[in-house]
């Protein structure tokens, strides 16, 4: 169980927020500027050049104490390499040629001012108004007296305007509800991908090194493994490893993910590196064994075979959603030399686990149940994988 202290010390750094740190890709540049390499870099932070690589690629993020080791190097060098802000300096003066261009329509308003002469030009014929002594001008009144007489006739001229009204309500009420209901679906949410749960493979194999726990997956993928106990390991691999195997029948079920535990994991979790000869004869530990009560007391169930060198650890399920983890244990002879490795030259025990995982992969792509599940724990795998 954790101390006092501890308790406190997590909740301060969780108050305290952890520095931000740049994206992967300005990660990559500025140790790119600095004419570092990645191996260089893991040799002063203390980790593997595998783990630069997933910082850098946004697999995953460093954690406490390189974090902030980290953290300041990136900032200094931020510092001596700042990111070219020409573009921006660019952007304001396209807007300066913009602000000149009203001034050229400031010319327009003189356009305007020789129009206030022409209602002084209007005001001059005011005056020869009052001088309406030419006969010619009632004269003219006259004629357009008839021409005045059609202008009723031009008052069937509303008809026709009656008629465009109809002609205006038509099209218009009809089109606007249909892009209303277009919009509509473009809300619905989309079902996300079946394989997003398992985007990192079928397994992993857990092992440390420098004092750092390290995931090694299927594909080349290494992950940090924050996890300090057994039961804080199951928790993480259900909730943030996203490994498993999705099922191959709409009838069948999901593959439960598998963690393979070598040496100097089973060192960080407290279990031993080797059975004693009544643990191998009765194939498990003792329900008495420290790590089997901390199972026990995170409402974790193991089945009848309990914790041996191929152990099922689970929670009752929740509708289709299973709460399960199987655990390899090579050092308890979980991969049978006879059948698994080659007896006269085994290489399983001396293989890196990056090795281990991909072997174990290209078995978990290759034979699979007809439902679905991933056969991860049966005794007996082709030479051929090895190959």
């Amino acid at each position: 169980m954790p101390t006092e202290e501890e308790l406190f010390a997590a909740v301060d750094a969780l108050l305290a927020g952890d520095p931000d740190l740049p994206g992967p890709a300005e990660r990559a540049r500025l140790r790119e500027a600095a004419g570092i390499t990645q191996a260089r870099l893991a040799q002063v932070l203390q980790t593997t050049t595998q783990t630069v690589k997933n910082w850098e690629a946004g697999r995953s993020r460093p954690r406490p104490p390189r974090r902030q080791a980290y953290q300041r190097l990136l900032e200094g060098w931020a510092q001596q390499f700042p990111t070219a802000t020409a573009p921006a300096d660019t952007a304001p003066t396209a807007t300066a040629p913009v602000a000149t261009s009203p001034g050229e329509p400031t010319p327009a308003p003189p356009a305007p001012a020789p129009a206030a002469p022409a209602p002084a030009d209007e005001t001059p014929p005011t005056h020869p108004a009052p001088a309406p002594a030419p006969a010619p001008v009632p004269e003219s009144a006259p004629a357009p007296v008839p021409e005045s007489a059609p202008a009723p006739e031009s008052a069937p001229a509303p008809a026709p305007t009656s008629e465009a009204p109809p002609r205006s309500r038509t099209p218009h009420p009809e089109k606007a509800p249909h892009p209303r209901k277009a919009h509509r679906p473009a809300h619905r949410p989309t079902p996300p991908p079946p394989g997003q749960r398992f985007e990192n493979g079928p397994l992993a194999v857990i092992d440390v090194e420098d004092g750092h726990v390290l995931a090694y997956c299927v594909g080349g993928l290494v992950l940090d493994v924050p996890a300090k106990s057994l039961p804080a390991l199951i928790d993480w691999t259900l909730t943030e490893a996203r490994l498993g195997q999705p099922r191959l029948h709409r009838n069948g079920r999901d593959g439960d993910p598998l963690l393979v535990l070598t040496p100097a994991a089973l060192e960080r979790y407290g279990l031993p590196t080797a059975l004693s000869d009544e643990e191998r004869r009765a194939g498990r530990l003792p329900d008495s064994h420290k790590a089997v009560r901390q199972l026990t007391r995170a409402d974790w169930k193991l089945t009848r075979r309990g914790l041996g060198p191929w152990a099922r650890i689970y929670r009752p399920a929740e509708g289709a959603k299973r709460h399960c983890v199987q655990l390899c244990i090579p050092a308890w002879n979980a991969l049978d030399t006879r059948e698994w490795d080659d007896r006269n030259a085994p290489r399983l025990p001396s293989m890196h686990p990056a090795d281990l995982a991909r072997y174990l992969g290209a078995y978990a792509e290759r034979v699979m149940t007809p439902r679905g599940t991933a056969v991860l724990t049966l005794t007996s795998v082709p030479h051929a994988i090895l190959i």
